[in-house]
């Protein structure tokens, strides 16, 4: 059995997911998962239907990007994107990304996200699931507020964008998971609308294809 990843392509966790496998010289699978019928992703997990998640070799199937990672990373190809001492910083990171960053980030990309699925039965479903969450009418609220949170989005990049303007990676010359973590949150607002990246960070476009080609390598 070969390895798969689940995806949706704009999921900033699954597409950091991608990348540290990438980034290992991992062979594996990717599944385009239609974001209305996951009657496989089901049966492949027993009931877990959100993105990413992992079929390693051996068929163990692993969901939560975090526990992902943990995963990966602890084989002898990936511990190199966790490099000791900085493993703590690094962890850091990711997890800053996860939260924080992403939280800004994906409010950016939904408008586009929504209105890019090709059916109206996956964009009201889209719609429906964040409105769950975040209230009635939100994706529009955010549309309209965009130049707001492109702001809040550069004061939180901004540390990282002065350390990218001295080194080619967060963490020095090779990349690390801290890298992948933002690239996935990249990926997002690329897959969103590919004007929008420049908007929010033109030195991040440069950055995702330095890494791209990093992971090539």
């Amino acid at each position: 059995m070969g390895m798969k990843l689940y995806r949706f392509r704009y999921s900033p966790y699954a597409r950091k997911v991608q990348m540290v496998l990438d980034l290992m010289g991992q062979t594996y699978d990717t599944v385009e998962v239609a974001y209305s019928d996951r009657n496989e992703l089901a049966r492949v997990t027993g009931g877990y239907i959100q993105v990413p998640v992992l079929v390693d070799d051996d068929g163990t199937v692993v969901t939560e990007s975090r526990a992902i990672c943990e995963r990966l990373v602890a084989t002898a190809r990936g511990a190199r994107l966790v490099p000791s001492p900085l493993d703590g910083p690094i962890w850091a990171y990711h997890d800053f990304v996860d939260g924080a960053l992403e939280d800004v980030l994906f409010r950016i990309a939904s408008p586009a996200v929504r209105d890019a699925w090709p059916t109206p039965g996956d964009r009201a479903l889209y719609a429906f699931v964040k409105e769950r969450k975040f209230g009635a009418g939100c994706v529009d609220a955010w549309q309209r507020d965009q130049a707001d949170l492109i702001t809040r989005a550069r004061h939180l990049l901004a540390p990282s964008l002065r350390t990218l303007s001295a080194r080619p990676f967060l963490f020095g010359d090779t990349p690390t998971l801290a890298d992948a973590s933002l690239y996935g949150n990249c990926k997002m607002i690329e897959e969103a609308d590919t004007r929008l990246l420049p908007r929010v960070a033109e030195p991040l476009v440069d950055f995702s294809r330095r890494l791209e080609a990093a992971a090539a390598a």
